[in-house]
């Protein structure tokens, strides 16, 4: 089983008996898992816990005949969540109908988007976003998501709408803290942390709402509650939005698309690679875009994938999405029947399941390794990160990627080069900085590490004069290595023939040695062959230095 939907295991006659209990089971506590975390994080999206259910009931049946992960666990995601309101608050003006009305027609533009991009087979953009990026993005989601509960945690009025300013607001108005909302909130999410520590593969979250609920149910304790839900099951409309509307929610319904279908894949793929099996790429964008679009008729919101309901099944050694279809009527069955229980949770209790899903998604073990590895990428997440908890997300996000793209062109721009010389007892050609090289009298043999274009390609030839100069030989014939050199562009092309050309006014002549394809054919395009001369391309350095040896060696 690779990238096959569970419809087409069972059409099939796939689908194995045995797998049954292991999916079940999974399933339930998928469920289990869905219940606080879909009323918290629909709280978190500016919308009432009803819309949470929804948006889950169509993306966990959709994502069962669209999507090629056996264990992702999609539906509402908190920073899927912050991103939506953050985008969707300031058009709705603070009218409650128009902004479901808005959250409903974010998440059909999400679904448009990323259907496109499926069908046009754009799955690869999830390589954007490098791994510092994503670090420091998701670690700033964890840090908002964290200053976001504050108020429902403590009883303390806060409307500041920044992390620091937030926090700055807290400690100025300790004197307004309510201690039973305290009580309750940090009560809660201790009972939480304790059995994701301890007992990881069983539903804290739901057990913990449940006990705050009978604890304040029993103690009296002055509270605030969810209270009653209506119409969480979902009944299916077209979003009443303006053609200005759609307009104004396109910039953030691509950011969204973005964040949502990086967050997916690599989500998805982590967990495929240790059992074995394989994510479609292009195909998960369309799965992507399929819930979305269907939540956005459900009168939900955007929703992506949680990383806790998906490695549960995993850890639970589920085998295919029946968890989810199992996951989907559990919910049903108690929305219909236990919606009563669900009126009862204290909204500080709620808040609790949202700290908690931040504390689990702020990636200090990531942080630590990318300080290990690279000052620079530890920098970078740290910069993406600060960017996210003091602007919004969405521009946190679009300032990482630039600093990245800036770092990746200045790594390609000043890439590795080296002098080869002849190790004997290798059989090759390797960096003269190891001493069990030696280089031969007359020649220069030159590596460049990196595709050759506008952006290198002075610097190219700019290293190879300094080589020239700085070499204590007295070199007259160069050989170019380009087994690195896996494209040229028109503008390297230009550079290489006015190079070969001033060279070989000083009499100093060139070959190439290990061209791909590509390379070659531009090489010829160019007019570079014709100026470097008959007999001047080489499969290998060896042929290139056996010609020196032959024709040019003195």
């Amino acid at each position: 089983m690779s990238v096959r939907s569970l419809p087409q295991l069972i059409r099939n006659g796939e689908y194995e008996r045995s797998w049954v209990r292991s999916d079940a089971l999974a399933g339930l506590t998928v469920a289990a898992m869905l219940v606080p975390q879909a009323m918290a994080y629909a709280e978190l999206a500016g919308l009432s816990p009803a819309a949470g259910f929804r948006a889950s009931l169509v993306a966990l049946p959709v994502y069962a005949l669209f999507g090629t992960s056996r264990h992702l666990g999609v539906g509402p995601e908190p920073g899927t969540a912050v991103l939506a309101a953050l985008a969707v608050a300031p058009l709705a003006a603070g009218d409650p109908d128009r902004y479901v009305a808005l959250m409903a027609a974010l998440a059909g533009l999400v679904g448009a988007i990323t259907l496109l991009a499926g069908i046009a087979r754009l799955g690869f953009v999830a390589n954007l976003l490098s791994k510092p990026v994503l670090v420091g993005y998701i670690s700033g989601v964890g840090l908002t998501l964290l200053s976001s509960q504050i108020s429902a945690m403590t009883g303390i009025t806060i409307d500041a709408d920044r992390f620091f300013t937030r926090f700055a607001q807290l400690a100025g108005r300790l004197d307004q803290l309510d201690a039973a909302t305290s009580t309750v909130g940090v009560c809660t999410l201790a009972a939480i942390m304790v059995a994701r520590r301890f007992t990881p593969t069983i539903p804290g979250g739901l057990i913990a709402l449940a006990g705050a609920g009978l604890v304040v149910r029993w103690s009296g304790l002055d509270v605030a509650t969810v209270g009653t839900i209506d119409a969480a099951l979902p009944s299916f409309a077209v979003p009443s939005v303006s053609g200005s509307d759609i307009a104004s929610l396109l910039g953030p319904a691509a950011g969204l698309a973005l964040i949502a279908y990086t967050d997916n894949i690599l989500t998805a793929r982590s967990i495929s690679r240790g059992r074995h099996y394989d994510i479609d790429a292009d195909r998960e964008l369309i799965a992507l875009g399929a819930i979305n679009a269907t939540a956005a008729f459900a009168g939900g919101y955007p929703v992506s994938s949680s990383a806790s309901r998906s490695i549960v099944p995993a850890t639970l050694n589920s085998r295919t999405q029946l968890s989810s279809v199992v996951a989907f009527s559990t919910l049903i069955l108690f929305l219909l029947f236990g919606k009563s229980v669900l009126a009862e949770i204290p909204r500080a209790a709620l808040a609790a399941v949202v700290v908690a899903a931040a504390f689990a998604v702020i990636d200090f073990a990531g942080l630590r390794a990318l300080g290990s590895i690279s000052r620079i990428e530890a920098a970078l997440a740290g910069v993406t990160c600060l960017a996210v908890v003091t602007t919004d997300l969405l521009l946190g996000v679009l300032i990482a990627v630039a600093l990245s793209v800036v770092i990746a062109l200045g790594r390609v721009s000043r890439p590795h080069t080296s002098i080869l010389g002849q190790a004997a007892d290798l059989d090759g050609w390797i960096d003269v900085e190891d001493d069990r090289t030696v280089t031969l009298d007359g020649l220069l043999v030159y590596r460049f590490d990196a595709p050759l274009f506008f952006a290198n390609a002075t610097y190219f030839g700019t290293q190879l004069r300094r080589m020239l100069d700085n070499n204590p030989g007295d070199e007259r014939h160069v050989i170019l290595d380009f087994e690195g050199v896996g494209s040229i562009d028109t503008t390297a092309a230009e550079e290489l023939v006015k190079l070969v050309e001033e060279l070989h006014a000083d009499d100093v002549t060139i070959s190439i040695a290990r061209a791909n394809k590509t390379a070659l054919a531009v090489i010829d395009r160019s007019g570079l062959r014709t100026k470097l001369g008959d007999h001047s391309i080489f499969p290998t350095i060896n042929a290139a230095v056996g010609a020196f040896n032959r024709d040019i060696r003195p």
